[in-house]
Formats: C-alpha cells, structure tokens, sequence
C-alpha cells in the first residue's frame, strides 16, 4: 500500500507540474523593443509619428524643392508610420538656433549650414579644393568615406544624426574689377575681398592671391556699394546672378569652396524609429543628395548665361588651371588648417579623396 500510494503522488506531482510550468523548452519572450529603441514589437504597434523639418532654403530655390520630395518620400516609404513637414525659409529659426534644437530634440530634421561651434569637423565639408568637379565631391562626400564618418562621430557624440553631405554649388569670386593674372595662384589680384568669418575661407583666397577681409555676409552688399572691399568671395554661380547681379562686372570660377549643407536628424528622434524606417530615410536622403549635384551644375550652367547678359563677365578656367589651385591650396592651406583639427584629419582627408 505505502509503494501504490507513493506511485500515485508522484504521477500527480508530475501532471501539477507540467500544469503549471508550461511546456519543458518553452520560446523566449518576445522583445520589449527594437534595434532603433521604438519599444514597439513591429511596424503594426507603431505609434506614427509628426517630424518638423526645418531649412534655410526659399521655397523656389533647388535645395527646398529637394526637402519637400524627402518629405513626400519618408511618408510613403514608411507608410505614414512618420510624416515629415517642411518649415522652409528660416520659419524655425535660423541655422544655428536651429543646430541648437537638434541637440535638445525640439526639431526633429533639419537641411542647414554646418555649425562648427562643438566641433570644428562639422564644417569639413566646406574645407578648400576637396575637389573641382560634382563626381570628386561626391566621392569626397560619400557615406562610406572617411569625411563623412568624421563628421557623423563628431555630431552623434552631441545627440545629432548625419544622414546626408549636399553639394550646393561652388563658390567662385565676384568682383567689380577686372583682374590681373587671374590664373596664377598666389599672384597678387591687386584688390581686397570680402570673405566669410572662416580660415576655411580667409585662407584659400589669400592662397589664390587676394587680400582678404571677413566679414558677416549680411554686410558684403554695404561695403562693396562703398567700395571697402572690391569682390566677394563665399557665393557660387547662382547667388552671384540673384544676389550681386547689380554690383558685379565679373565672376571667377574659381571654385575654391564648395557650399556643402549637412541633412540630419534630432538622435532622440532618430532612436524612437523602426529599424526599417531608419534605412528607408537613410536611403532618400543619400539619394536626395546625389541628385543635388546634378540640380546644382543645371542651375549654375543655367545662369551662366544670365550673368553674361546681365553684363557680367564669366571667366572658366581649364582642368589644368583648377587643378593648379587645388595643388597650391592643398600644399599652402591644408597645413595651416590642420591646426583646427585632430592630430591626422586633413592628411587622412587627402589620403581617401586621392584614391
């Protein structure tokens, strides 16, 4: 009797158990979140979201018809899961108010200048004669490049994702006279001219034979009417025609700097996001700024012509000649430079775009 009745608990400690317990080799649960730290288990729990995406860009102008097709694309790509709206022309601030907000996550997008003030390899895109064509910046650019990775550590370790370098025209030099030995680097021009508050800047032009005077851009138009300085340098093609079209007689293609604008995303806003979202917008964006080169050189050869017809002379110069300046730039200016950078970042620059 004692070995039936032991028999007998032990099979009904077994059946309670099984009961209980649930199966011997039971699945893990199911994640909380997601890689991109939604918290949400798929696409189907996401909760959509509403981005305000800010720029500097005047509604007809190249860059801001480019941001609202980025806009449309998100929402369709993502199925609605993140609808992006376009605040154009400075409606949220200027650039560096704007920069500001992404830190904080109080703008979730942005198309603006770069704004070196945290880390002076925010603004590398704009460093002098990177390249002298649209392919050698998009090489220089590209988001498996040693430029962009730079700049994507230097803004994530402040809360902001780098999704996309554009190319938004080269800078050449307006001016009022005409010059002299205008493809000699390091010949003096025989004028002063103004030029942005920036050694990236200051510094080619002195490199090309200029003497040079920065200053704020709202104030070029003032001094150039009053004769302080004599050019200007910090526009490409398409902003001398809309901007200095009524003081200029000639344009030097020099194209020393380029306009390069950084697209980005609030990090906070970023991480809330589907893995599959993040690569979708990943995708538009570096698609966006591909294409940005090909509508950049269509409106600067575009207004090449408006420029000569509104009396401006354009002067181009050969391959050879470009590529004479980049030489002198790169062996007179990059050193000087380096000094605003990490120990090895212009030479490891010049290393990857010389591939």
């Amino acid at each position: 009797m004692k070995k039936l009745l032991a028999t007998i608990l032990t099979i009904a400690l077994v059946l309670s158990l099984s009961a209980c317990g649930g199966p011997s080799n039971p699945s893990p649960p199911a994640a909380s979140g997601t890689e991109g730290g939604s918290g949400s288990s798929g696409a189907s729990d996401f909760t959509p979201v509403t981005w305000r995406f800010a720029n500097q860009h005047a509604p007809d102008q190249p860059g801001c018809i480019l941001d609202q097709r980025i806009c449309d694309e998100i929402t369709e790509a993502t199925q609605g899961r993140v609808t992006v709206e376009l605040y154009a022309n400075n409606a949220l601030g200027d650039y560096t108010s704007v920069f500001d907000e992404l830190m904080l996550g109080t703008i979730e997008m942005a198309h603006i200048t770069p704004v070196e003030s945290y880390d002076s390899r925010v603004s590398a895109a704009m460093i002098p004669y990177l390249g002298t064509t649209y392919d050698e910046l998009l090489k220089a650019y590209a988001r498996d490049g040693y430029l962009f990775g730079q700049v994507k550590e230097a803004l994530g370790a402040i809360g902001i994702e780098l999704m996309g370098i554009c190319p938004e025209g080269y800078n050449g030099i307006g001016t009022m006279t005409e010059l002299q030995t205008p493809a000699a680097p390091g010949v003096d021009k025989g004028i002063v001219i103004r030029t942005p508050m920036l050694d990236i800047f200051a510094l080619s032009g002195i490199d090309l034979g200029f003497r040079v005077s920065s200053m704020p851009y709202a104030d070029t138009y003032t001094a150039m009417q009053t004769g302080v300085v004599g050019g200007w340098a910090g526009g490409s093609i398409t902003g001398n025609y809309f901007v200095m079209r009524d003081l200029i007689r000639y344009f030097y293609d020099y194209r020393q700097n380029q306009e390069a604008t950084l697209i980005m995303v609030s990090s906070q806003a970023w991480n809330q996001l589907l893995p599959e979202d993040q690569e979708a917008i990943s995708q538009i964006v570096a698609k966006g700024c591909e294409d940005m080169a090909e509508i950049t050189q269509k409106a600067d050869a575009e207004n090449i012509p408006k420029l000569e017809e509104a009396g401006i002379k354009v002067v181009q110069f050969s391959d050879e000649e470009l590529q004479a300046f980049a030489d002198s730039c790169h062996q007179n200016v990059w050193p000087k430079l380096s000094a605003n950078y990490p120990e090895g970042f212009i030479d490891n620059i010049l290393a990857d775009i010389s591939k």
